[in-house]
């Protein structure tokens, strides 16, 4: 007997998808009704080997990717540049595992950026210098205000992006006190493709390094806020760009730690108004700390101004380019 039409056209999508992509969808389980996708799947899926250099750190890798994975941890890195989940990799029987927003919210736009990124625009750049007026952000021990700082590399970004053929709006050309839901209504304004918002870190003199973060998802903890209370399920409209949100944030943290050579913080989620109001994709970068002596220096050197505004705009562009390869 002849299989009945309407049976067989599920499959012929499935193999016309596959042979689209190259890939099937990740194979994934179900552990007290949450979804999860085991290692070993997206070993699979990526045509990947599997590896385990230490008892705590675990290797994915084909000649284009690589990803680790730290063992009941919030931490991994793809292709070097630190990711933090939102979930530990934790084991479900014999498999260790990712919960599912972690492998399609976190890894996937990652790895492959250009497969999500057909419908986003790759022209206008808003950039957000952080603080302003009397609200000065963070101060350094020479007493170097954030607010100036920020706009500093705000300028030498929008000269690199000006330079490659973008169009680069910021949020203010002055010192000037400009309100968090402003920055946002700017950018729609302008119609921004994407949103950065630059700041600079106070914490301990010996806290260092560079950050990248991006808008919390609903129903998941952001990264600080790990297991306190329960994770808040709002759904803000910038959560329309989750997954180009971590296609930039992880370009423009790739760069910047390639550029700089500080300690790689990683791409972060987190509830901030200007990320979660933002009208296309957004990150905010938290470029140093200023409370640092040695990062201290680096900020007020033309060298490492240089470093920032190029690593931060090489990000940018990368991403440019991941979304020019989608549409082709």
């Amino acid at each position: 007997m002849k299989p009945k039409i309407n049976t067989l056209l599920p499959i012929l999508a499935t193999l016309l998808l596959w042979a689209a992509t190259g890939q099937s969808a990740v194979r994934t389980i179900t552990s007290k009704g949450n979804t999860y996708v085991p290692l070993n799947n997206i070993v699979s899926y990526y045509g990947m080997q599997f590896s385990q250099p230490s008892k705590d750190r675990l290797r994915l890798r084909n000649k284009w990717h690589t990803m680790e994975f730290e063992t009941n941890s919030r931490r991994c890195w793809v292709n070097g540049t630190l990711l933090w989940l939102n979930n530990p990799v934790q084991k479900i029987g014999w498999q260790w595992t990712l919960k599912e927003p972690d492998f399609s919210k976190t890894v996937e736009p990652a790895i492959r950026p250009y497969a999500f990124l057909k419908q986003a625009g790759n022209r206008i750049v808003v950039l957000d210098p952080g603080h302003g007026g009397s609200d000065k952000g963070a101060t350094s021990p020479r007493k170097i205000y954030e607010k100036l700082l920020t706009k500093n590399i705000a300028n030498r970004v929008r000269n690199l992006l000006q330079a490659r053929g973008l169009t680069v709006y910021l949020t203010r050309e002055t010192d000037k006190k400009v309100s968090l839901s402003e920055r946002c209504k700017i950018a729609s304004r302008y119609r921004a493709d994407v949103f950065v918002s630059l700041h600079a870190d106070s914490g301990t003199s010996s806290a260092e390094g560079a950050g990248t973060f991006v808008l919390s998802l609903p129903g998941e903890y952001s990264t600080h806020s790990y297991g306190q209370d329960s994770a808040p399920t709002t759904r803000y409209p910038g959560n329309k760009y989750d997954v180009a949100n971590q296609a930039l944030g992880t370009r423009i943290q790739q760069h910047l730690i390639k550029s700089t050579q500080q300690t790689d913080r990683g791409v972060k989620r987190a509830r901030f108004q200007v990320l979660r109001e933002a009208p296309c994709p957004a990150t905010l970068v938290e470029m140093a700390f200023l409370t640092n002596p040695k990062e201290e220096r680096f900020v007020l050197s033309q060298n490492g101004q240089d470093k920032l505004a190029r690593g931060i705009a090489d990000g940018i562009v990368a991403y440019f380019n991941d979304v020019k390869r989608a549409k082709q």
